[in-house]
């Protein structure tokens, strides 16, 4: 399909009742129409959380952001979803998702992320239980029911920077994030069949045109081993 017809058909599918209504008809006719979308974090008024915007071709859809916005991520447990673009290397879902795509791996009691800058799998999936801090996978609020894995601070991994920057589910009101981003339960339901399987998303911001790198400054680029 050219470039010209894609952002149509995909207007007429979402305004379509079977869109609304059915979400199991993009899994057997939705074509993989987006390889690359964008996130940008909105003005920010004051006493309001942070909110931003996901941009798919013509649709602008609000979505859940780090509660510090978006801006340069430095350390581990800052609030801050990192400007750059990132592929996701790796979807998961839990066993309640349904319908899901075809490319997840359905997440278990045993498996973690792990978010201690001193382990060597800093930033790297585990299998619980974990002699260091890891994060449960499997969570009771349904935020982690589908995961998009994101590559930031794969390749180089840099100690401390950052991990378990995650595209997942948002709660209803759009609570800001610890660093990720989120779209709401229903939208990710009538979109999840229309990315590819290396969706790539550029995270910036309205008023900072010019994006930062995804590397650390090289004063700490110490590589952990892989």
């Amino acid at each position: 399909m050219n470039k010209i017809g894609a952002p149509l058909l995909v207007k007429q599918i979402t305004l379509s009742s079977k869109f609304r209504q059915n979400p199991v008809v993009l899994q057997l006719r939705g074509p993989h129409l987006f390889s690359r979308v964008a996130a940008r974090a909105l003005p920010r008024l004051p006493d309001t959380p942070p909110r931003g915007i996901f941009c798919m071709g013509p649709h602008r859809i609000p979505c859940a952001i780090g509660r510090n916005g978006i801006s340069n991520k430095r350390h581990e447990g800052d609030g801050v979803s990192p400007f750059g673009r990132f592929r996701i290397v790796g979807w998961m879902r839990s066993k309640s998702w349904k319908p899901y795509r075809a490319d997840c791996r359905t997440i278990t009691q045993r498996d973690g992320w792990c978010d201690d800058p001193v382990s060597l799998l800093y930033n790297r999936q585990v299998v619980l239980p974990f002699r260091a801090g890891a994060e449960k996978l499997q969570r009771d609020d349904g935020v982690y029911d589908l995961i998009g894995i994101l590559d930031f601070n794969f390749r180089p991994r840099i100690v401390g920077r950052g991990s378990a920057i995650f595209f997942h589910l948002a709660h209803s009101d759009l609570k800001p994030t610890a660093g990720c981003l989120g779209l709401k339960r229903n939208v990710m339901r009538k979109t999840q069949f229309l990315w590819s399987s290396r969706l790539q998303i550029d995270v910036g911001d309205f008023s900072r045109p010019r994006r930062s790198p995804k590397i650390a400054d090289p004063r700490r680029t110490w590589v952990a081993p892989s």
